[in-house]
Parts: structure tokens; C-alpha cells; sequence
């Protein structure tokens, strides 16, 4: 259960080089977060590319002063990313917080003011609750406990090769029982279903404007971005750029759903209005 639990948990970059402010983020959310600390903004983009980063948090005021340059360009880059500051006041000013509102920050935390335990947690939690983990834990919340383990396993972990037997392991049940549980609750096969995973990480990815399919197939271990454009049109019927303008991971989603027959959708996914989906409110 507890390798479950550390599965699931949601995947949130840190860049503050204050140690003893990262290891009170740490402590506050070892239960539900991955917290993973990066050196510099470059090592930050990186992983953001590479990985379903569900927030960020950074210390913009770490060099002496305000500087949101790199803000800037990180929220237009990935614009599902929730992006908090931590900052200590000074050298932070009163009107730098401001600023850092109208930069696209989804909360703030000052040192030694707001940061106990339960502050960090309940800004985490607010700040990301309109990440692709969370979106898909909305949609499945009335699906089995194994049957919504599974699923969403397979998104939090896409990166990681899973094969049914990894995942059935990783569950606690067989292979076949694995299969039973999904085909019970009206889910695909172990092996599509892993795909569909896949398919809803890429499509996160691609969120970021910037990402090209290329990136997003290296990054989840695609064979090559054509397979990964393949399995695209496959699944989806649609290339990476329409997934994209489709509304990105919603759009996996919404078409996964509709495979499943979930909620008197089509048993089959078929292909959708090639108009511009609307894209789910940002968290400012």
C-alpha cells in the first residue's frame, strides 16, 4: 500500500536554494508529493519537459531581488502549471508580491509568516488542484479502488515503461485479476489502458506550447516519434498538434471516457469537431 501511495503522489519542482525552506516543504507534503529540487531554471525546464510536473514552486527573490523574467517565460511555456513563489521578506518587498500576482502566480508563501506545515500543504493542494492528476482522480472518483488505482498509475508513472505484470504487481493483484477488475468496471485491457496513460502524460506534455512530439515521445519512451504519432491516430484519430488545440490531456480524457462508455458516451472513440476546445481556466 505504501508503494501505491508513493506512486500516486503528485510530482512538484523546487527551485529554492534556501535548504532549510526545502525541507520544510518536504516535511509538510511527504505524504502526497514527490518534491523534486532542481539547481537552476534550466534544470527546472528540463523537467518540466520530461516530466507531469503538477506545480512549481521557486524563490524569485533568491539573488537579492525580484526577478520574473524566467516566471514569465515558464507559465507562457507550460500554461496548466501551477507556479507558487516562497520568498522571505526582505529581501522580497511589499510591491514585488504584487508584481508576482500579475506574473501568473497561483499562490504565495513567505518565510517564517505563512509557511507551517498545514500553510504549505493547503497552498500545494489549492494551487494544483487543476493539474492532470487531479482532473483524472475527479473523473474516476466513483470507479473501484484498483480500478482507479490503476488508471491513474499509469498516468503518474507513464515514464516508467509499465508493462500489465509491473502494474498488476505494483496493485497487489494478478494479471488476470487485473484484467477482471477492468473489464468489470467497463475499462480496457491492462496493456490499452497503460496506452491510454501514455496517451493522457503526452498530451499534458504537449500542453506546453513549445513541446514538440518528438520531445514528448522521448520523454515517455515512445520507440520514436513516429510510433508515437501513430499511436496518436490510433487511439485518438487525431495528430499531436490537434491534440494540443483539442485541449490537451481533457481531450485523452474525454475520448478514453467515450471508449469506455462512461456516462452513455459511444463505446468506441470517434473522431471530434476539429474547432478549438476551450481550455480549462487557469488558476491565477
Amino acid at each position: 500500500m505504501r508503494i501505491i501511495q508513493h506512486l500516486l503522489m503528485s510530482l512538484v519542482a523546487a527551485l529554492l536554494p534556501n535548504p532549510a525552506r526545502l525541507h520544510r516543504l518536504r516535511s509538510a507534503s511527504a505524504a502526497r508529493h514527490e518534491i523534486v529540487a532542481c539547481d537552476d531554471w534550466q534544470s527546472l525546464t528540463r523537467l518540466c519537459e520530461s516530466a507531469a510536473v503538477q506545480a512549481v514552486i521557486v524563490d524569485f527573490c533568491s539573488t537579492g531581488q525580484a526577478s520574473f523574467d524566467e516566471l514569465r517565460q515558464l507559465k507562457a511555456r507550460f500554461p496548466r502549471l501551477a507556479l507558487l513563489g516562497y520568498v522571505a521578506m526582505p529581501p522580497a518587498r511589499a510591491s514585488d508580491l504584487f508584481d508576482a500576482g500579475r506574473f501568473g502566480l497561483a499562490g504565495l508563501i513567505v518565510a517564517d509568516e505563512n509557511d507551517t506545515p498545514a500553510a504549505l500543504l493547503a497552498v500545494l493542494e489549492q494551487a494544483e488542484s487543476r493539474g492532470v492528476a487531479v482532473l483524472l482522480a475527479r473523473a474516476v472518483q466513483g470507479a473501484p479502488p484498483r480500478v482507479r488505482d490503476a488508471l491513474l498509475l499509469t498516468v503518474t508513472r507513464a515514464a516508467l515503461r509499465l508493462t500489465p505484470a509491473t502494474l498488476a504487481r505494483i496493485l497487489g493483484v494478478s494479471r488476470r485479476g487485473l484484467a477482471q477488475h477492468l473489464a468489470d468496471a467497463g475499462y480496457p485491457p491492462p496493456q490499452r489502458l497503460i496506452t491510454w496513460g501514455r496517451l493522457i502524460a503526452a498530451a499534458h506534455l504537449l500542453e506546453a506550447t513549445r513541446t514538440s512530439a518528438d520531445a514528448v515521445a522521448n520523454a515517455l519512451h515512445f520507440p520514436s516519434g513516429s510510433a508515437f504519432r501513430n499511436t496518436c491516430q490510433r487511439y485518438l484519430y487525431a495528430t499531436p498538434r490537434e491534440i494540443r488545440a483539442r485541449g490537451g490531456a481533457d481531450y485523452v480524457v474525454r475520448a478514453l471516457f467515450r471508449e469506455c462508455n462512461i456516462g452513455g458516451a459511444a463505446p468506441h472513440p470517434l473522431p471530434l469537431s476539429r474547432t478549438r476546445s476551450r481550455t480549462p481556466l487557469m488558476a491565477v
